[in-house]
């Protein structure tokens, strides 16, 4: 469902920003289902290609597989960035202009409308006044956020051609939260943060996370107006270092603790997403019952669509000598144990309800048996020698 804010609203509110905020808080989920709640706020609708970072769009990175990593050495070698790591050096390309991996987003509902009415401090500041505004709001889980400490070990293995991060479909729609404590005035000033995309093709992010409130055209320059006036939120103060103010620069938060980077803690984050998509589905499948017996099996089916998925691709995986090294067998029989009973509850509820009956059970389950255990061993073999290390 899409959400407007109207010249309606605002008669009925007196102004533009208080019906903006009735509006979201309305939007906002209910205190149960809050994780971390961020915002984007771009200037016109991109409908389908809304809210996607541009380096996929510039690149194709199955092509120019080290197009990032270029970029990154080029500022370093010439001081354009102030921090030694390449996931600080990415912040300041980002902002720079240059391609990145990385979404901005924000804490503050205001600055995600400021840059809803506002285009890029390079254009003109009217010139998408005739295109509707658009708010996103997000709301991400906890567990998606990684500590700072860790930002830079998950940055670093995705700038590598040959990381699984990029080139296994078990990761290929995988993104995380991350919050970073910086020296950039900008993101201070906006209250910001990222959203980092893996992968090496774009993609939209799931719908049950995602909002959408579009502004009225007819708006944009009075709520430009209001957010100046009454907070103070304009150009200069966006934009510090382009206007040499720093005046306002409000708190960082503080960073969120989350697990350590490792490929066993990303896989235990794919299955709570893929709880949390399931979960998503199911809802959706009860809320909106329809009376064609295919559309409804077909929906149904869908709700283990996700699961079916997961199977194929942690099974491939899994057999990527890279991330197979890696991963401690216990480890990973725990978390599998986990999925599958999570599994099993879900389909003992569906199965025979709305008098469809679900897909089987033993179709469903990861079985270890078929991520070649006798590779683990193998793997602990060498290891114990000192033949296999994480270099090799």
């Amino acid at each position: 469902m899409e959400h407007f804010l109207t010249k309606e609203d605002v008669k009925i509110f007196g102004s533009a920003i208080s019906a903006y905020i009735s509006k979201i808080h309305k939007l906002k989920p209910p205190k149960k289902e809050l994780g971390i709640l961020v915002y984007r706020g771009e200037a016109k609708d991109f409908k389908g290609t809304a809210c996607r970072p541009n380096i996929f769009r510039s690149f194709d990175l199955e092509i120019d597989k080290n197009v990032e990593i270029n970029i990154l050495n080029s500022m370093l070698s010439k001081k354009y960035a102030v921090g030694n790591s390449y996931f600080e050096t990415a912040i300041e390309a980002q902002h720079g202009g240059f391609p990145s991996r990385l979404l901005d987003v924000t804490y503050n509902a205001l600055v995600a409308l400021f840059f809803a009415v506002t285009p890029h401090y390079t254009k003109e500041e009217t010139i998408h006044d005739e295109d509707s505004g658009v708010v996103y709001l997000f709301n991400i889980p906890k567990m998606s956020s990684p500590a700072s400490s860790d930002v830079r070990d998950l940055y670093e293995n995705l700038l590598k051609d040959n990381s699984p991060l990029r080139r296994e479909n078990l990761f290929s729609h995988t993104y995380k939260l991350l919050d970073h404590s910086s020296q950039n005035d900008r993101i201070i000033a906006q209250q910001g943060a990222f959203i980092l995309f893996y992968g090496n093709k774009e993609f939209s992010l799931p719908k049950r996370i995602q909002t959408k409130l579009t502004i009225c055209p007819s708006l944009k320059e009075e709520i430009r107006e209001e957010l100046s006036r009454l907070f103070n939120i304009n150009m200069g103060t966006m934009y510090p270092e382009m206007m040499n103010n720093v005046g306002n620069i409000l708190n960082k938060i503080n960073n969120l603790n989350a697990l350590p980077f490792s490929y066993i803690n990303e896989i235990q984050f794919l299955i709570s997403e893929l709880k949390a998509e399931c979960e998503y589905r199911l809802t959706e499948f009860k809320d909106k019952l329809c009376d064609n017996h295919i559309e409804r099996v077909q929906r149904f089916e869908a709700i283990f669509n996700p699961i079916n998925t997961f199977k194929n691709y942690l099974e491939l995986a899994i057999n990527n000598k890279q991330i197979k090294s890696e991963i401690n067998e216990e480890d990973l029989e725990i978390l599998i144990k986990d999925h599958n009973q999570y599994v099993e509850k879900l389909h003992s509820y569906l199965d025979g309800r709305f008098k469809i009956e679900a897909p089987s059970i033993d179709n469903l389950k990861v079985r270890l048996e078929n991520i070649t255990k006798t590779e683990f061993i193998k793997i602990k073999r060498l290891k114990s020698r000192g033949i296999l290390t994480k270099k090799n």
